[in-house]
């Protein structure tokens, strides 16, 4: 059998052109094809999140990219309001309320837009979803399960059903323990106990906020939804 060998240096450029463009087409191929999403993701998905496909969060910005591009020039010029993104959307509170939006919210996230909570937003923001719960890290809840104490550091109550009481667990800055016995959305059916040592241990809870099984159960007055997005 005759192997083909170039004779002269421009044929091998041209060889050596055209093996790096199929290269970079198989590459680019490779990383793009749907079902290799997780190849160029920023990173490792929260539990629970790892099926959902980018598009469920990241939507495309409405409009053509020459409209959107109109549309920031006459905001720099001062002619609107708003600056639009020339790509995909900020992944915002909606997307996350498409699955997980359910009456018994214990701590919506409109609530934090009263007045009252000014200091609260400039110290953890927690009118945006993500502030907690950042995607792309591989953990559930990405702040501290301190974080209770920007809230209900003066909390009193008048009949105190626990002991040692509230009172005294925030003397003693004991946050962490908050979670022990508070689901902080208040959608698992769980027991609440009356005695600190019964509490959920602290270690459960960082491990439960990292990505380990919850110590709640796995009972839910309302189950998440998987809703795909309405506008694609």
């Amino acid at each position: 059998m005759t192997l083909f060998v170039p004779s002269n240096r421009r044929a091998w450029h041209n060889i050596a052109y055209l093996g790096g463009g199929v290269s970079a087409f198989a590459v680019v191929l490779l990383l793009f094809l749907p079902w290799n999403e997780s190849f160029h993701a920023n990173g490792p998905m929260a539990p629970g999140h790892e099926t959902l496909s980018c598009a469920a969060c990241h939507q495309q910005e409405v409009g053509t990219f020459r409209q959107r591009l109109q549309a920031n020039v006459r905001y720099l010029l001062g002619w609107r309001a708003t600056s639009v993104s020339l790509g995909h959307r900020p992944v915002g509170n909606a997307a996350c309320l498409r699955c997980h939006e359910r009456p018994n919210e214990r701590h919506p996230v409109y609530r934090f837009l009263e007045p009252r909570y000014a200091k609260v937003r400039a110290a953890i923001a927690p009118q945006w979803c993500v502030s907690c719960h950042r995607e792309h890290t591989g953990q559930r809840v990405t702040v501290a399960a301190t974080i209770c104490q920007h809230c209900h550091d003066r909390l009193k109550l008048r009949n105190d059903p626990i002991r040692p009481s509230h009172v005294d667990l925030i003397k003693l800055e004991q946050w962490e323990s908050c979670l022990g016995c508070h689901d902080f959305h208040g959608n698992h059916k769980m027991w609440t106990p009356r005695q600190i040592e019964a509490a959920i241990s602290t270690d459960r809870i960082r491990a439960y906020l990292h990505n380990a099984d919850s110590p709640y159960g796995h009972k839910m007055y309302y189950p998440v939804r998987r809703e795909e997005p309405h506008d694609k």
